[in-house]
């Protein structure tokens, strides 16, 4: 029985530290222009490779297996090959929802290649095997700009520009970024009465711009997405803490 639990947390651990190698690769390190000049010139892109040359080796880095080469360079040719399959569909919330199911497939089976043919990782046993460690990273990670993307993405139909707006630059991004980083922090250490405090404050300070029939429409747009924000934060929150309660204690 040890063994079996010894064995799944490893396969968990492994999956979520290439899991994170997948986000900073494709949504922190990736630019626009790298997915512009995707879809412009399709297979024919260096940038292409290029981010999927980066995510290769950021999952052999956090891997834990510094011997194996094979792996990596599968995981490089299958995040190539669905990026070219990506660059000739439609830019659509239902294509980018395969495309990242396609990618959490493949890390599945990276996982599954390292096992059967590595068994237990080869790096320092206080960092590869410290599961608890590598949940909270994947958590923060994952509500910085991978949510902001896929929350753009869930949100675009909405989208409303006000050209009339004096706001500071990306300002709602990086807004959005550390509202979702308060909110995790709250939940981790169960403070959820913080949370509420949070949304409330956030729902009185656009409560004005709603009643102005001249910027309703922006002021609604903010909402859902600060709404929808709030919600993946919250749960990705709870699933931490659930994966911590059930493997890593």
């Amino acid at each position: 029985m040890q063994a079996e639990t010894c064995i799944s947390v490893t396969a968990i651990s492994l999956f979520i530290r290439l899991f994170i190698a997948h986000m900073a690769g494709d949504f922190i390190l990736q630019q626009k222009s790298w997915v512009k000049q995707r879809a412009t010139y399709k297979w024919k892109s260096g940038l292409l490779y290029a981010n999927a040359a980066i995510i290769a080796v950021l999952s052999w880095i956090l891997s834990g297996y510094p011997h194996t080469w094979l792996i990596p360079i599968l995981i490089f040719a299958v995040h190539a090959g669905i990026d070219i399959i990506k660059s000739y569909a439609p830019d659509k919330p239902v294509i980018f929802a395969a495309d990242q199911l396609l990618h959490l497939a493949a890390t599945a089976g990276a996982t599954w290649l390292y096992l059967t043919r590595e068994g237990l990782p080869a790096g320092p046993e206080w960092l590869f095997g410290n599961l608890e460690l590598w949940i909270y990273i994947a958590a923060y990670t994952m509500v910085t700009w991978p949510m902001g993307i896929i929350i753009g993405m869930l949100t675009r139909k909405w989208s409303y520009e006000n050209e009339t707006s004096d706001g500071l630059k990306d300002a709602g991004r990086y807004i959005g970024i550390l509202e979702r980083l308060l909110i995790l922090t709250f939940v981790l250490i169960n403070q959820f009465p913080a949370v509420g405090f949070l949304v409330a404050a956030k729902s009185v300070m656009r409560f004005g711009d709603i009643r102005d029939s001249n910027n309703r429409k922006g002021a609604e747009y903010i909402l859902i997405g600060t709404m929808i924000s709030f919600a993946v934060a919250i749960f990705t929150g709870l699933l931490a803490q659930w994966l911590i309660k059930i493997y890593a204690v």
